[in-house]
């Protein structure tokens, strides 16, 4: 006589099922009984067996059954097709090993091509060094006291000091927005000499038309002599002209140049071009 199978143990011990897992269901005896003497073999208890049954449909994830234990982190939901992790969760992988990556975007031009900007304001700063050489001189030298000095002395001729050793910075301020604005264009380098030169004259005859203007006490303005009377405040203005004048005076385009050159550089500025990432060697 068989004797009856054990029953199942209970939940949580040795034997049993975790903690949070559905328990299984008790599986009746499919041992085959001994046939009678003579008959056929008898079917399992509880019947015929069956064509196979479909397996249950997964279980949503959560800590009940189907899910992941007690403590495990709960998984995200799967979004539609194409669509990313929602925010909070980790981004997919990156590429693979040994996959090239995407190239970079291209980087932003370089302060290279505003040549308009740089040649307007170069001349800006022509203009304004020779109306602010001249208004300097006149507020340095007094013209009524060197006329007095020439009397008393029997002069016939008034040294008037200049302030010509103020030529290099002159030339710097005129370099300047050259060799910052356009760097590599050497046309505008020589360009801001010639006007570094150009402010140097015209500064040293508004300087004289400003003089005369003092000495006339405001009868004609400075700029009235300077464009009405502009031959013979040139021709005065040369005639007072000492020995280191012009030699002094080439240091307005020297230092222009010397602004482009060591500011700006004498090629275009490049960028790097981007070069794709090696494959990393496997280990």
């Amino acid at each position: 006589m068989s004797q009856p199978p054990p029953p199942p143990g209970a939940p949580g011990q040795p034997n049993g099922p975790g903690y949070g897992y559905p328990h299984a269901a008790t599986q009746p005896d499919f041992r085959p009984t001994a046939p009678p003497a003579g008959g056929p073999p008898q079917p399992p208890p509880g019947g015929p067996a069956g064509p196979p049954q479909a397996a249950p449909p997964p279980a949503a994830a959560g800590p009940g059954p189907g899910g992941p234990g007690y403590g495990y982190p709960q998984q995200p939901p799967p979004g539609p097709a194409g669509q990313g992790p929602g925010y909070g969760y980790p981004q997919g992988p990156g590429p693979a090993p040994g996959m090239p990556a995407p190239f970079p975007p291209p980087p932003p031009p370089g302060a290279g091509g505003n040549v308009g900007a740089a040649l307007g304001l170069t001349l800006a700063a022509m203009l304004g060094m020779f109306l602010l050489y001249g208004f300097l001189t006149g507020m340095v030298v007094d013209f009524e006291d060197l006329m007095k000095e020439a009397m008393e002395n029997g002069d016939t001729e008034i040294d008037v000091a200049q302030l010509t050793w103020l030529a290099p910075l002159v030339g710097g301020v005129i370099g300047l927005p050259a060799a910052l604005m356009a760097r590599g264009k050497v046309a505008l380098y020589w360009l801001a000499a010639g006007a570094a030169v150009v402010a140097m004259l015209l500064g040293e005859t508004f300087a004289t038309a400003v003089l005369i203007s003092d000495a006339s006490d405001g009868a004609k303005s400075a700029f009235e002599i300077f464009f009405e009377d502009f031959s013979d405040v040139w021709e005065g203005w040369t005639e007072n002209s000492h020995g280191m004048v012009w030699p002094l005076m080439a240091l307005a385009p020297a230092t222009a140049l010397f602004a482009g050159y060591f500011l700006g550089g004498t090629g275009s500025p490049k960028h790097p071009v981007p070069h794709p990432p090696q494959p990393m060697p496997y280990r």
